[in-house]
């Protein structure tokens, strides 16, 4: 069942767009329709990554041979011969059929690079996901079949790269650039516990045997002032308790000159705290 309590306000705004389409698509056809790629990865609130060509915008409808795709107008099939669950969503008074969340991600694998393949099967494993564990078994499985399928070498490499428990497209986009810039891989939401308050933190990317912690301030997150109390705390509990803690802001990693400053400024921090050459080693 869908929890839409964990949807954002432009996942909502998704879902309700192409719950619209599709259910639409559904009326239309004289066959049942299964919707896949990106219309199942929006009806599910699957946060969707950046495309390296511009999407088609009919609505993806899955098929497991040519001869089952129809003339209906609006609808991009996709043709998938391997096993999926589906999952019957509710619309109004329309019951929508979408695959499962791993084949959704799967088909979108030809239209991302390899990073933002990254982003979204972090997605998949992020902290309010359902069944993460089995969803990261389901990824391993479909990654390692000996059938071909756009993307699969792609989706390998990806989930060398791939955690579990992340909250944002931009951490992880962040924790990938950390990688690739020659840094150890940072844990995902490291638990800290106050020494004297007992208050229960979480870092969003931190080396826990250096103590230091990597804070993302995102605009979605931090919009409100509620948000901007928390995080203030936040950021006082963890120095408090000895704990480095490096703010970045999206156009810090945008921009090159402010990301090599903090290149600089995590690497000399590092070395202060008598970091080994592993940690530099990507």
């Amino acid at each position: 069942m869908i929890n839409f309590r964990d949807f954002t306000a432009d996942q909502k705004h998704n879902f309700n767009v192409e719950a619209e389409r599709c259910a639409d698509i559904a009326r239309r056809s004289r066959n049942d329709v299964t919707f896949c790629g990106l219309s199942a990865v929006r009806l599910l609130g699957i946060t969707e990554p950046k495309y390296k060509r511009k999407m088609d915008t009919a609505v993806q409808v899955c098929v497991h041979k040519p001869g089952q795709r129809t003339r209906l107008t609006g609808v991009h099939f996709i043709m998938w011969t391997l096993p999926f669950n589906t999952e019957s969503i509710q619309f109004g008074e329309d019951m929508i059929e979408v695959v499962d969340p791993v084949t959704a991600a799967a088909q979108l694998l030809r239209y991302v690079e390899k990073e933002e393949a990254v982003v979204l099967f972090d997605a998949l494993l992020c902290r309010n996901a359902r069944n993460r564990e089995q969803t990261l078994n389901d990824l391993h499985e479909l990654l390692h079949v000996a059938q071909r399928f756009p993307g699969k070498l792609k989706g390998q490499w990806a989930l060398q790269y791939t955690r579990e428990g992340t909250d944002s497209a931009m951490e992880s986009r962040l924790r990938l650039k950390l990688v690739t810039n020659g840094f150890q891989c940072p844990v995902v939401n490291h638990q800290i516990v106050h020494p004297q308050t007992r208050e229960i933190w979480f870092a969003d990317l931190a080396y826990p045997e250096l103590r230091i912690a990597i804070e993302y301030q995102g605009f979605d997150f931090h919009s409100s002032r509620a948000s901007l109390a928390h995080d203030s705390r936040k950021v006082t509990a963890l120095q408090g308790t000895d704990w480095n803690v490096l703010p970045i802001t999206y156009e810090e990693i945008s921009s090159e000159m402010a990301w090599n400053r903090f290149v600089d400024t995590l690497t000399t921090l590092m070395r202060a705290r008598n970091a080994s050459e592993n940690y530099f080693v990507a």
